[in-house]
């Protein structure tokens, strides 16, 4: 058993170097990555643990393995950038680029609107607990940063499952995404800032536990547009 784990470990430990390494351009677009006994030598892992890395980063569009022509990166079209790791690579703050944030944003105003249209319909009695409990907690942080981002992650993906679209859900990543990297990325937020904030969540949680649908779908596509403002008043 310890030697699967420890053959599992260094598979985990091998995808998300080579993620990161593809994802920060280390390794480009159309490049062929070392030899396998060099990579394998030069990661200080198994031929084996790393053929089982390149067979994830291939499920995740990242790089494509042929005969004699040995593994290459793929165009960035082809990449699978709704992945959560993909996701989390790019967002490191040494790899995170003003676009892909912006992109975030974007993707963020195009899907949580309807969502949570969707969820003033269909949310349940225990769906709106959810995201009441979510807002509480953010409103009850305080200074607790890390807290509030999680709260804060808690609060949208608990409307995005309160949409009852299965689909909608999985965007849950993105959104975490973006909120995670613009703390790290060092956002700096005002007392009345914060307040607004906090309100905006607030008055987005009471439209969808009244039925509010339309008030739901507004409320929230002032709060992205807000969002976005900020950014890049930002940067």
């Amino acid at each position: 058993m310890t030697g699967k784990k420890s053959t599992r470990g260094q598979v985990t430990a091998v995808v998300d170097t080579l993620g990161y390494r593809i994802a920060a351009g280390h390794y480009t677009e159309g490049e062929t990555l070392p030899i396998e006994q060099e990579l394998a030598d030069s990661l200080e892992v198994g031929r084996n643990a790393l053929r089982e890395a390149v067979k994830v980063l291939s499920g995740k569009g990242l790089i494509r393995t042929a005969p004699r022509s040995g593994t290459r990166v793929r165009p960035r079209e082809d990449w699978n950038m709704l992945d959560p790791d993909v996701l989390r690579w790019h967002a490191d703050p040494d790899i995170a680029t003003e676009r892909f944030m912006l992109d975030l944003i974007e993707l963020r105003r195009i899907v949580e609107p309807k969502a949570a249209d969707l969820a003033a319909v269909r949310a349940t009695r225990e769906d709106v607990a959810d995201i009441l409990s979510a807002y509480e907690t953010m409103t009850a942080s305080d200074s607790d940063r890390q807290q509030r981002i999680e709260a804060d992650i808690q609060f949208h993906s608990a409307i995005l499952k309160a949409s009852h679209n299965e689909v909608l859900t999985h965007f849950r990543h993105a959104i975490a995404t973006y909120l995670k990297a613009h703390s790290r990325l060092g956002e700096q937020v005002s007392p009345s800032d914060d307040s607004e904030d906090l309100e905006r969540h607030h008055q987005i949680a009471l439209a969808i536990a009244t039925g509010k649908a339309k008030s739901a779908y507004s409320l929230t596509v002032e709060m992205l547009h807000h969002n976005r403002s900020h950014f890049e008043q930002e940067h």
